[in-house]
């Protein structure tokens, strides 16, 4: 928890608390924001909780994968840990991303996995060179879902043109970076895990295919937030939602980029005929399962990688709160599946 606090800094924790009073304060009164906000409240309560759900586990997945993602890049720079650790860590840098703004949640997955690094004053250059390759494996698979896209007719011609024009610059660099930094200095370690790729190159496969397990994720819940909300062919509209979000999500200006992923979501939607008011109450719906998984999934993480005096302790702390959430999910599910089909 100190580093967790350490990486956000007194000044931000206290902006982003005020920040998230804010924005809950407008969510709970939408008739302040307009009245098409309202309306897209209002066109909530027709939303079928089955595919809400389904949702809910899409972006579980997601985040279970991007989490692989981080391991496999940690582990090829000569870190060790277990599945486990790696959502634990991964987790608590999205609870901060949820809570805020500009991605503070990455510089704590970054201390975070540092220390499942050997002992070195660079690690923390390592770590960041690591966060930049998948950054890099991230762009080849959002290509695919481009290209993807537009072959589905969901997105114009130029976008995979674009998309793979990115994505060969990003591959030059990892080229360019397997010559340079050789040495001890900062600049080295933080090739490290380019020139690991190097010796390794079915490590790319693997990290790639952890990227588009977790991309698979966000365009399952992303199709069944759209089939929640009767859209017409929702998988094709997703294929635009989620290179959208990726685009949206490179500075989150507010919490857990609120807002600003709901406009998306409704901007893409609209661009498929759905009205603005009725493709932002899929937006809506799409942040608030996101956000709500990614709290559950986050303090559980906490609580994975708080000290213990005890391992009797630990575990004893981590049955409670699988129990906890388990019997929250239970009276969630009856509450708005089992007891409309009563």
């Amino acid at each position: 928890m100190d580093e967790i606090l350490s990486r956000i800094g007194r000044r931000r924790l206290a902006a982003a608390v005020a920040l998230t009073i804010t924005l809950v304060v407008l969510v709970a009164t939408p008739q302040l924001l307009g009245s098409r906000v309202a309306s897209a409240f209002g066109a909530l309560d027709d939303g079928d909780p089955i595919w809400l759900w389904l949702a809910g586990l899409g972006f579980l997945l997601a985040v279970v994968g991007a989490a692989g993602s981080w391991l496999s890049a940690i582990r090829l720079c000569g870190g060790r840990l277990s599945v486990g650790d790696a959502c634990a860590r991964y987790g608590a840098g999205s609870l901060v991303n949820t809570l805020v703004p500009a991605r503070a949640g990455d510089a704590v997955r970054i201390a975070l996995f540092s220390r499942a690094l050997p002992k070195s004053p660079q690690r923390l250059w390592t770590t960041g060179g690591a966060f930049a390759a998948l950054g890099i494996a991230r762009l080849v698979v959002l290509a695919g879902f481009v290209v993807a896209g537009t072959l589905a007719g969901a997105l114009p011609l130029w976008a995979p043109l674009a998309a793979l024009g990115i994505v060969a610059a990003g591959v030059a660099l990892t080229v360019r970076a397997w010559d340079g930094g050789n040495g001890d200095g900062r600049l080295s370690h933080l090739l490290d895990a380019f020139r690991a790729l190097r010796r390794e190159p079915l490590a790319a496969l693997r990290l790639v295919a952890w990227i588009a397990l977790s991309t698979a994720g966000r365009l399952t819940a992303a199709t069944a937030v759209g089939a929640a909300m009767e859209i017409h062919r929702p998988l094709v509209a997703a294929l635009v939602i989620v290179p959208a979000l990726d685009v949206a999500g490179v500075l989150p200006l507010t919490p857990a980029n609120i807002g600003v992923t709901s406009g998306a979501v409704a901007v893409a939607f609209q661009a498929h005929g759905i009205s603005f008011a009725h493709g932002l109450a899929a937006g809506i719906a799409f942040h608030a399962v996101e956000t709500t998984v990614g709290i559950l999934f986050g303090l559980t993480s906490v609580v994975w990688l708080a000290p213990y005096p005890s391992p009797q302790a630990r575990r004893l702390a981590l049955v409670a709160v699988a129990a906890s959430v388990c019997l929250a999910i239970a009276g969630t599910f009856s509450a708005t599946v089992l007891v409309p089909l009563a």
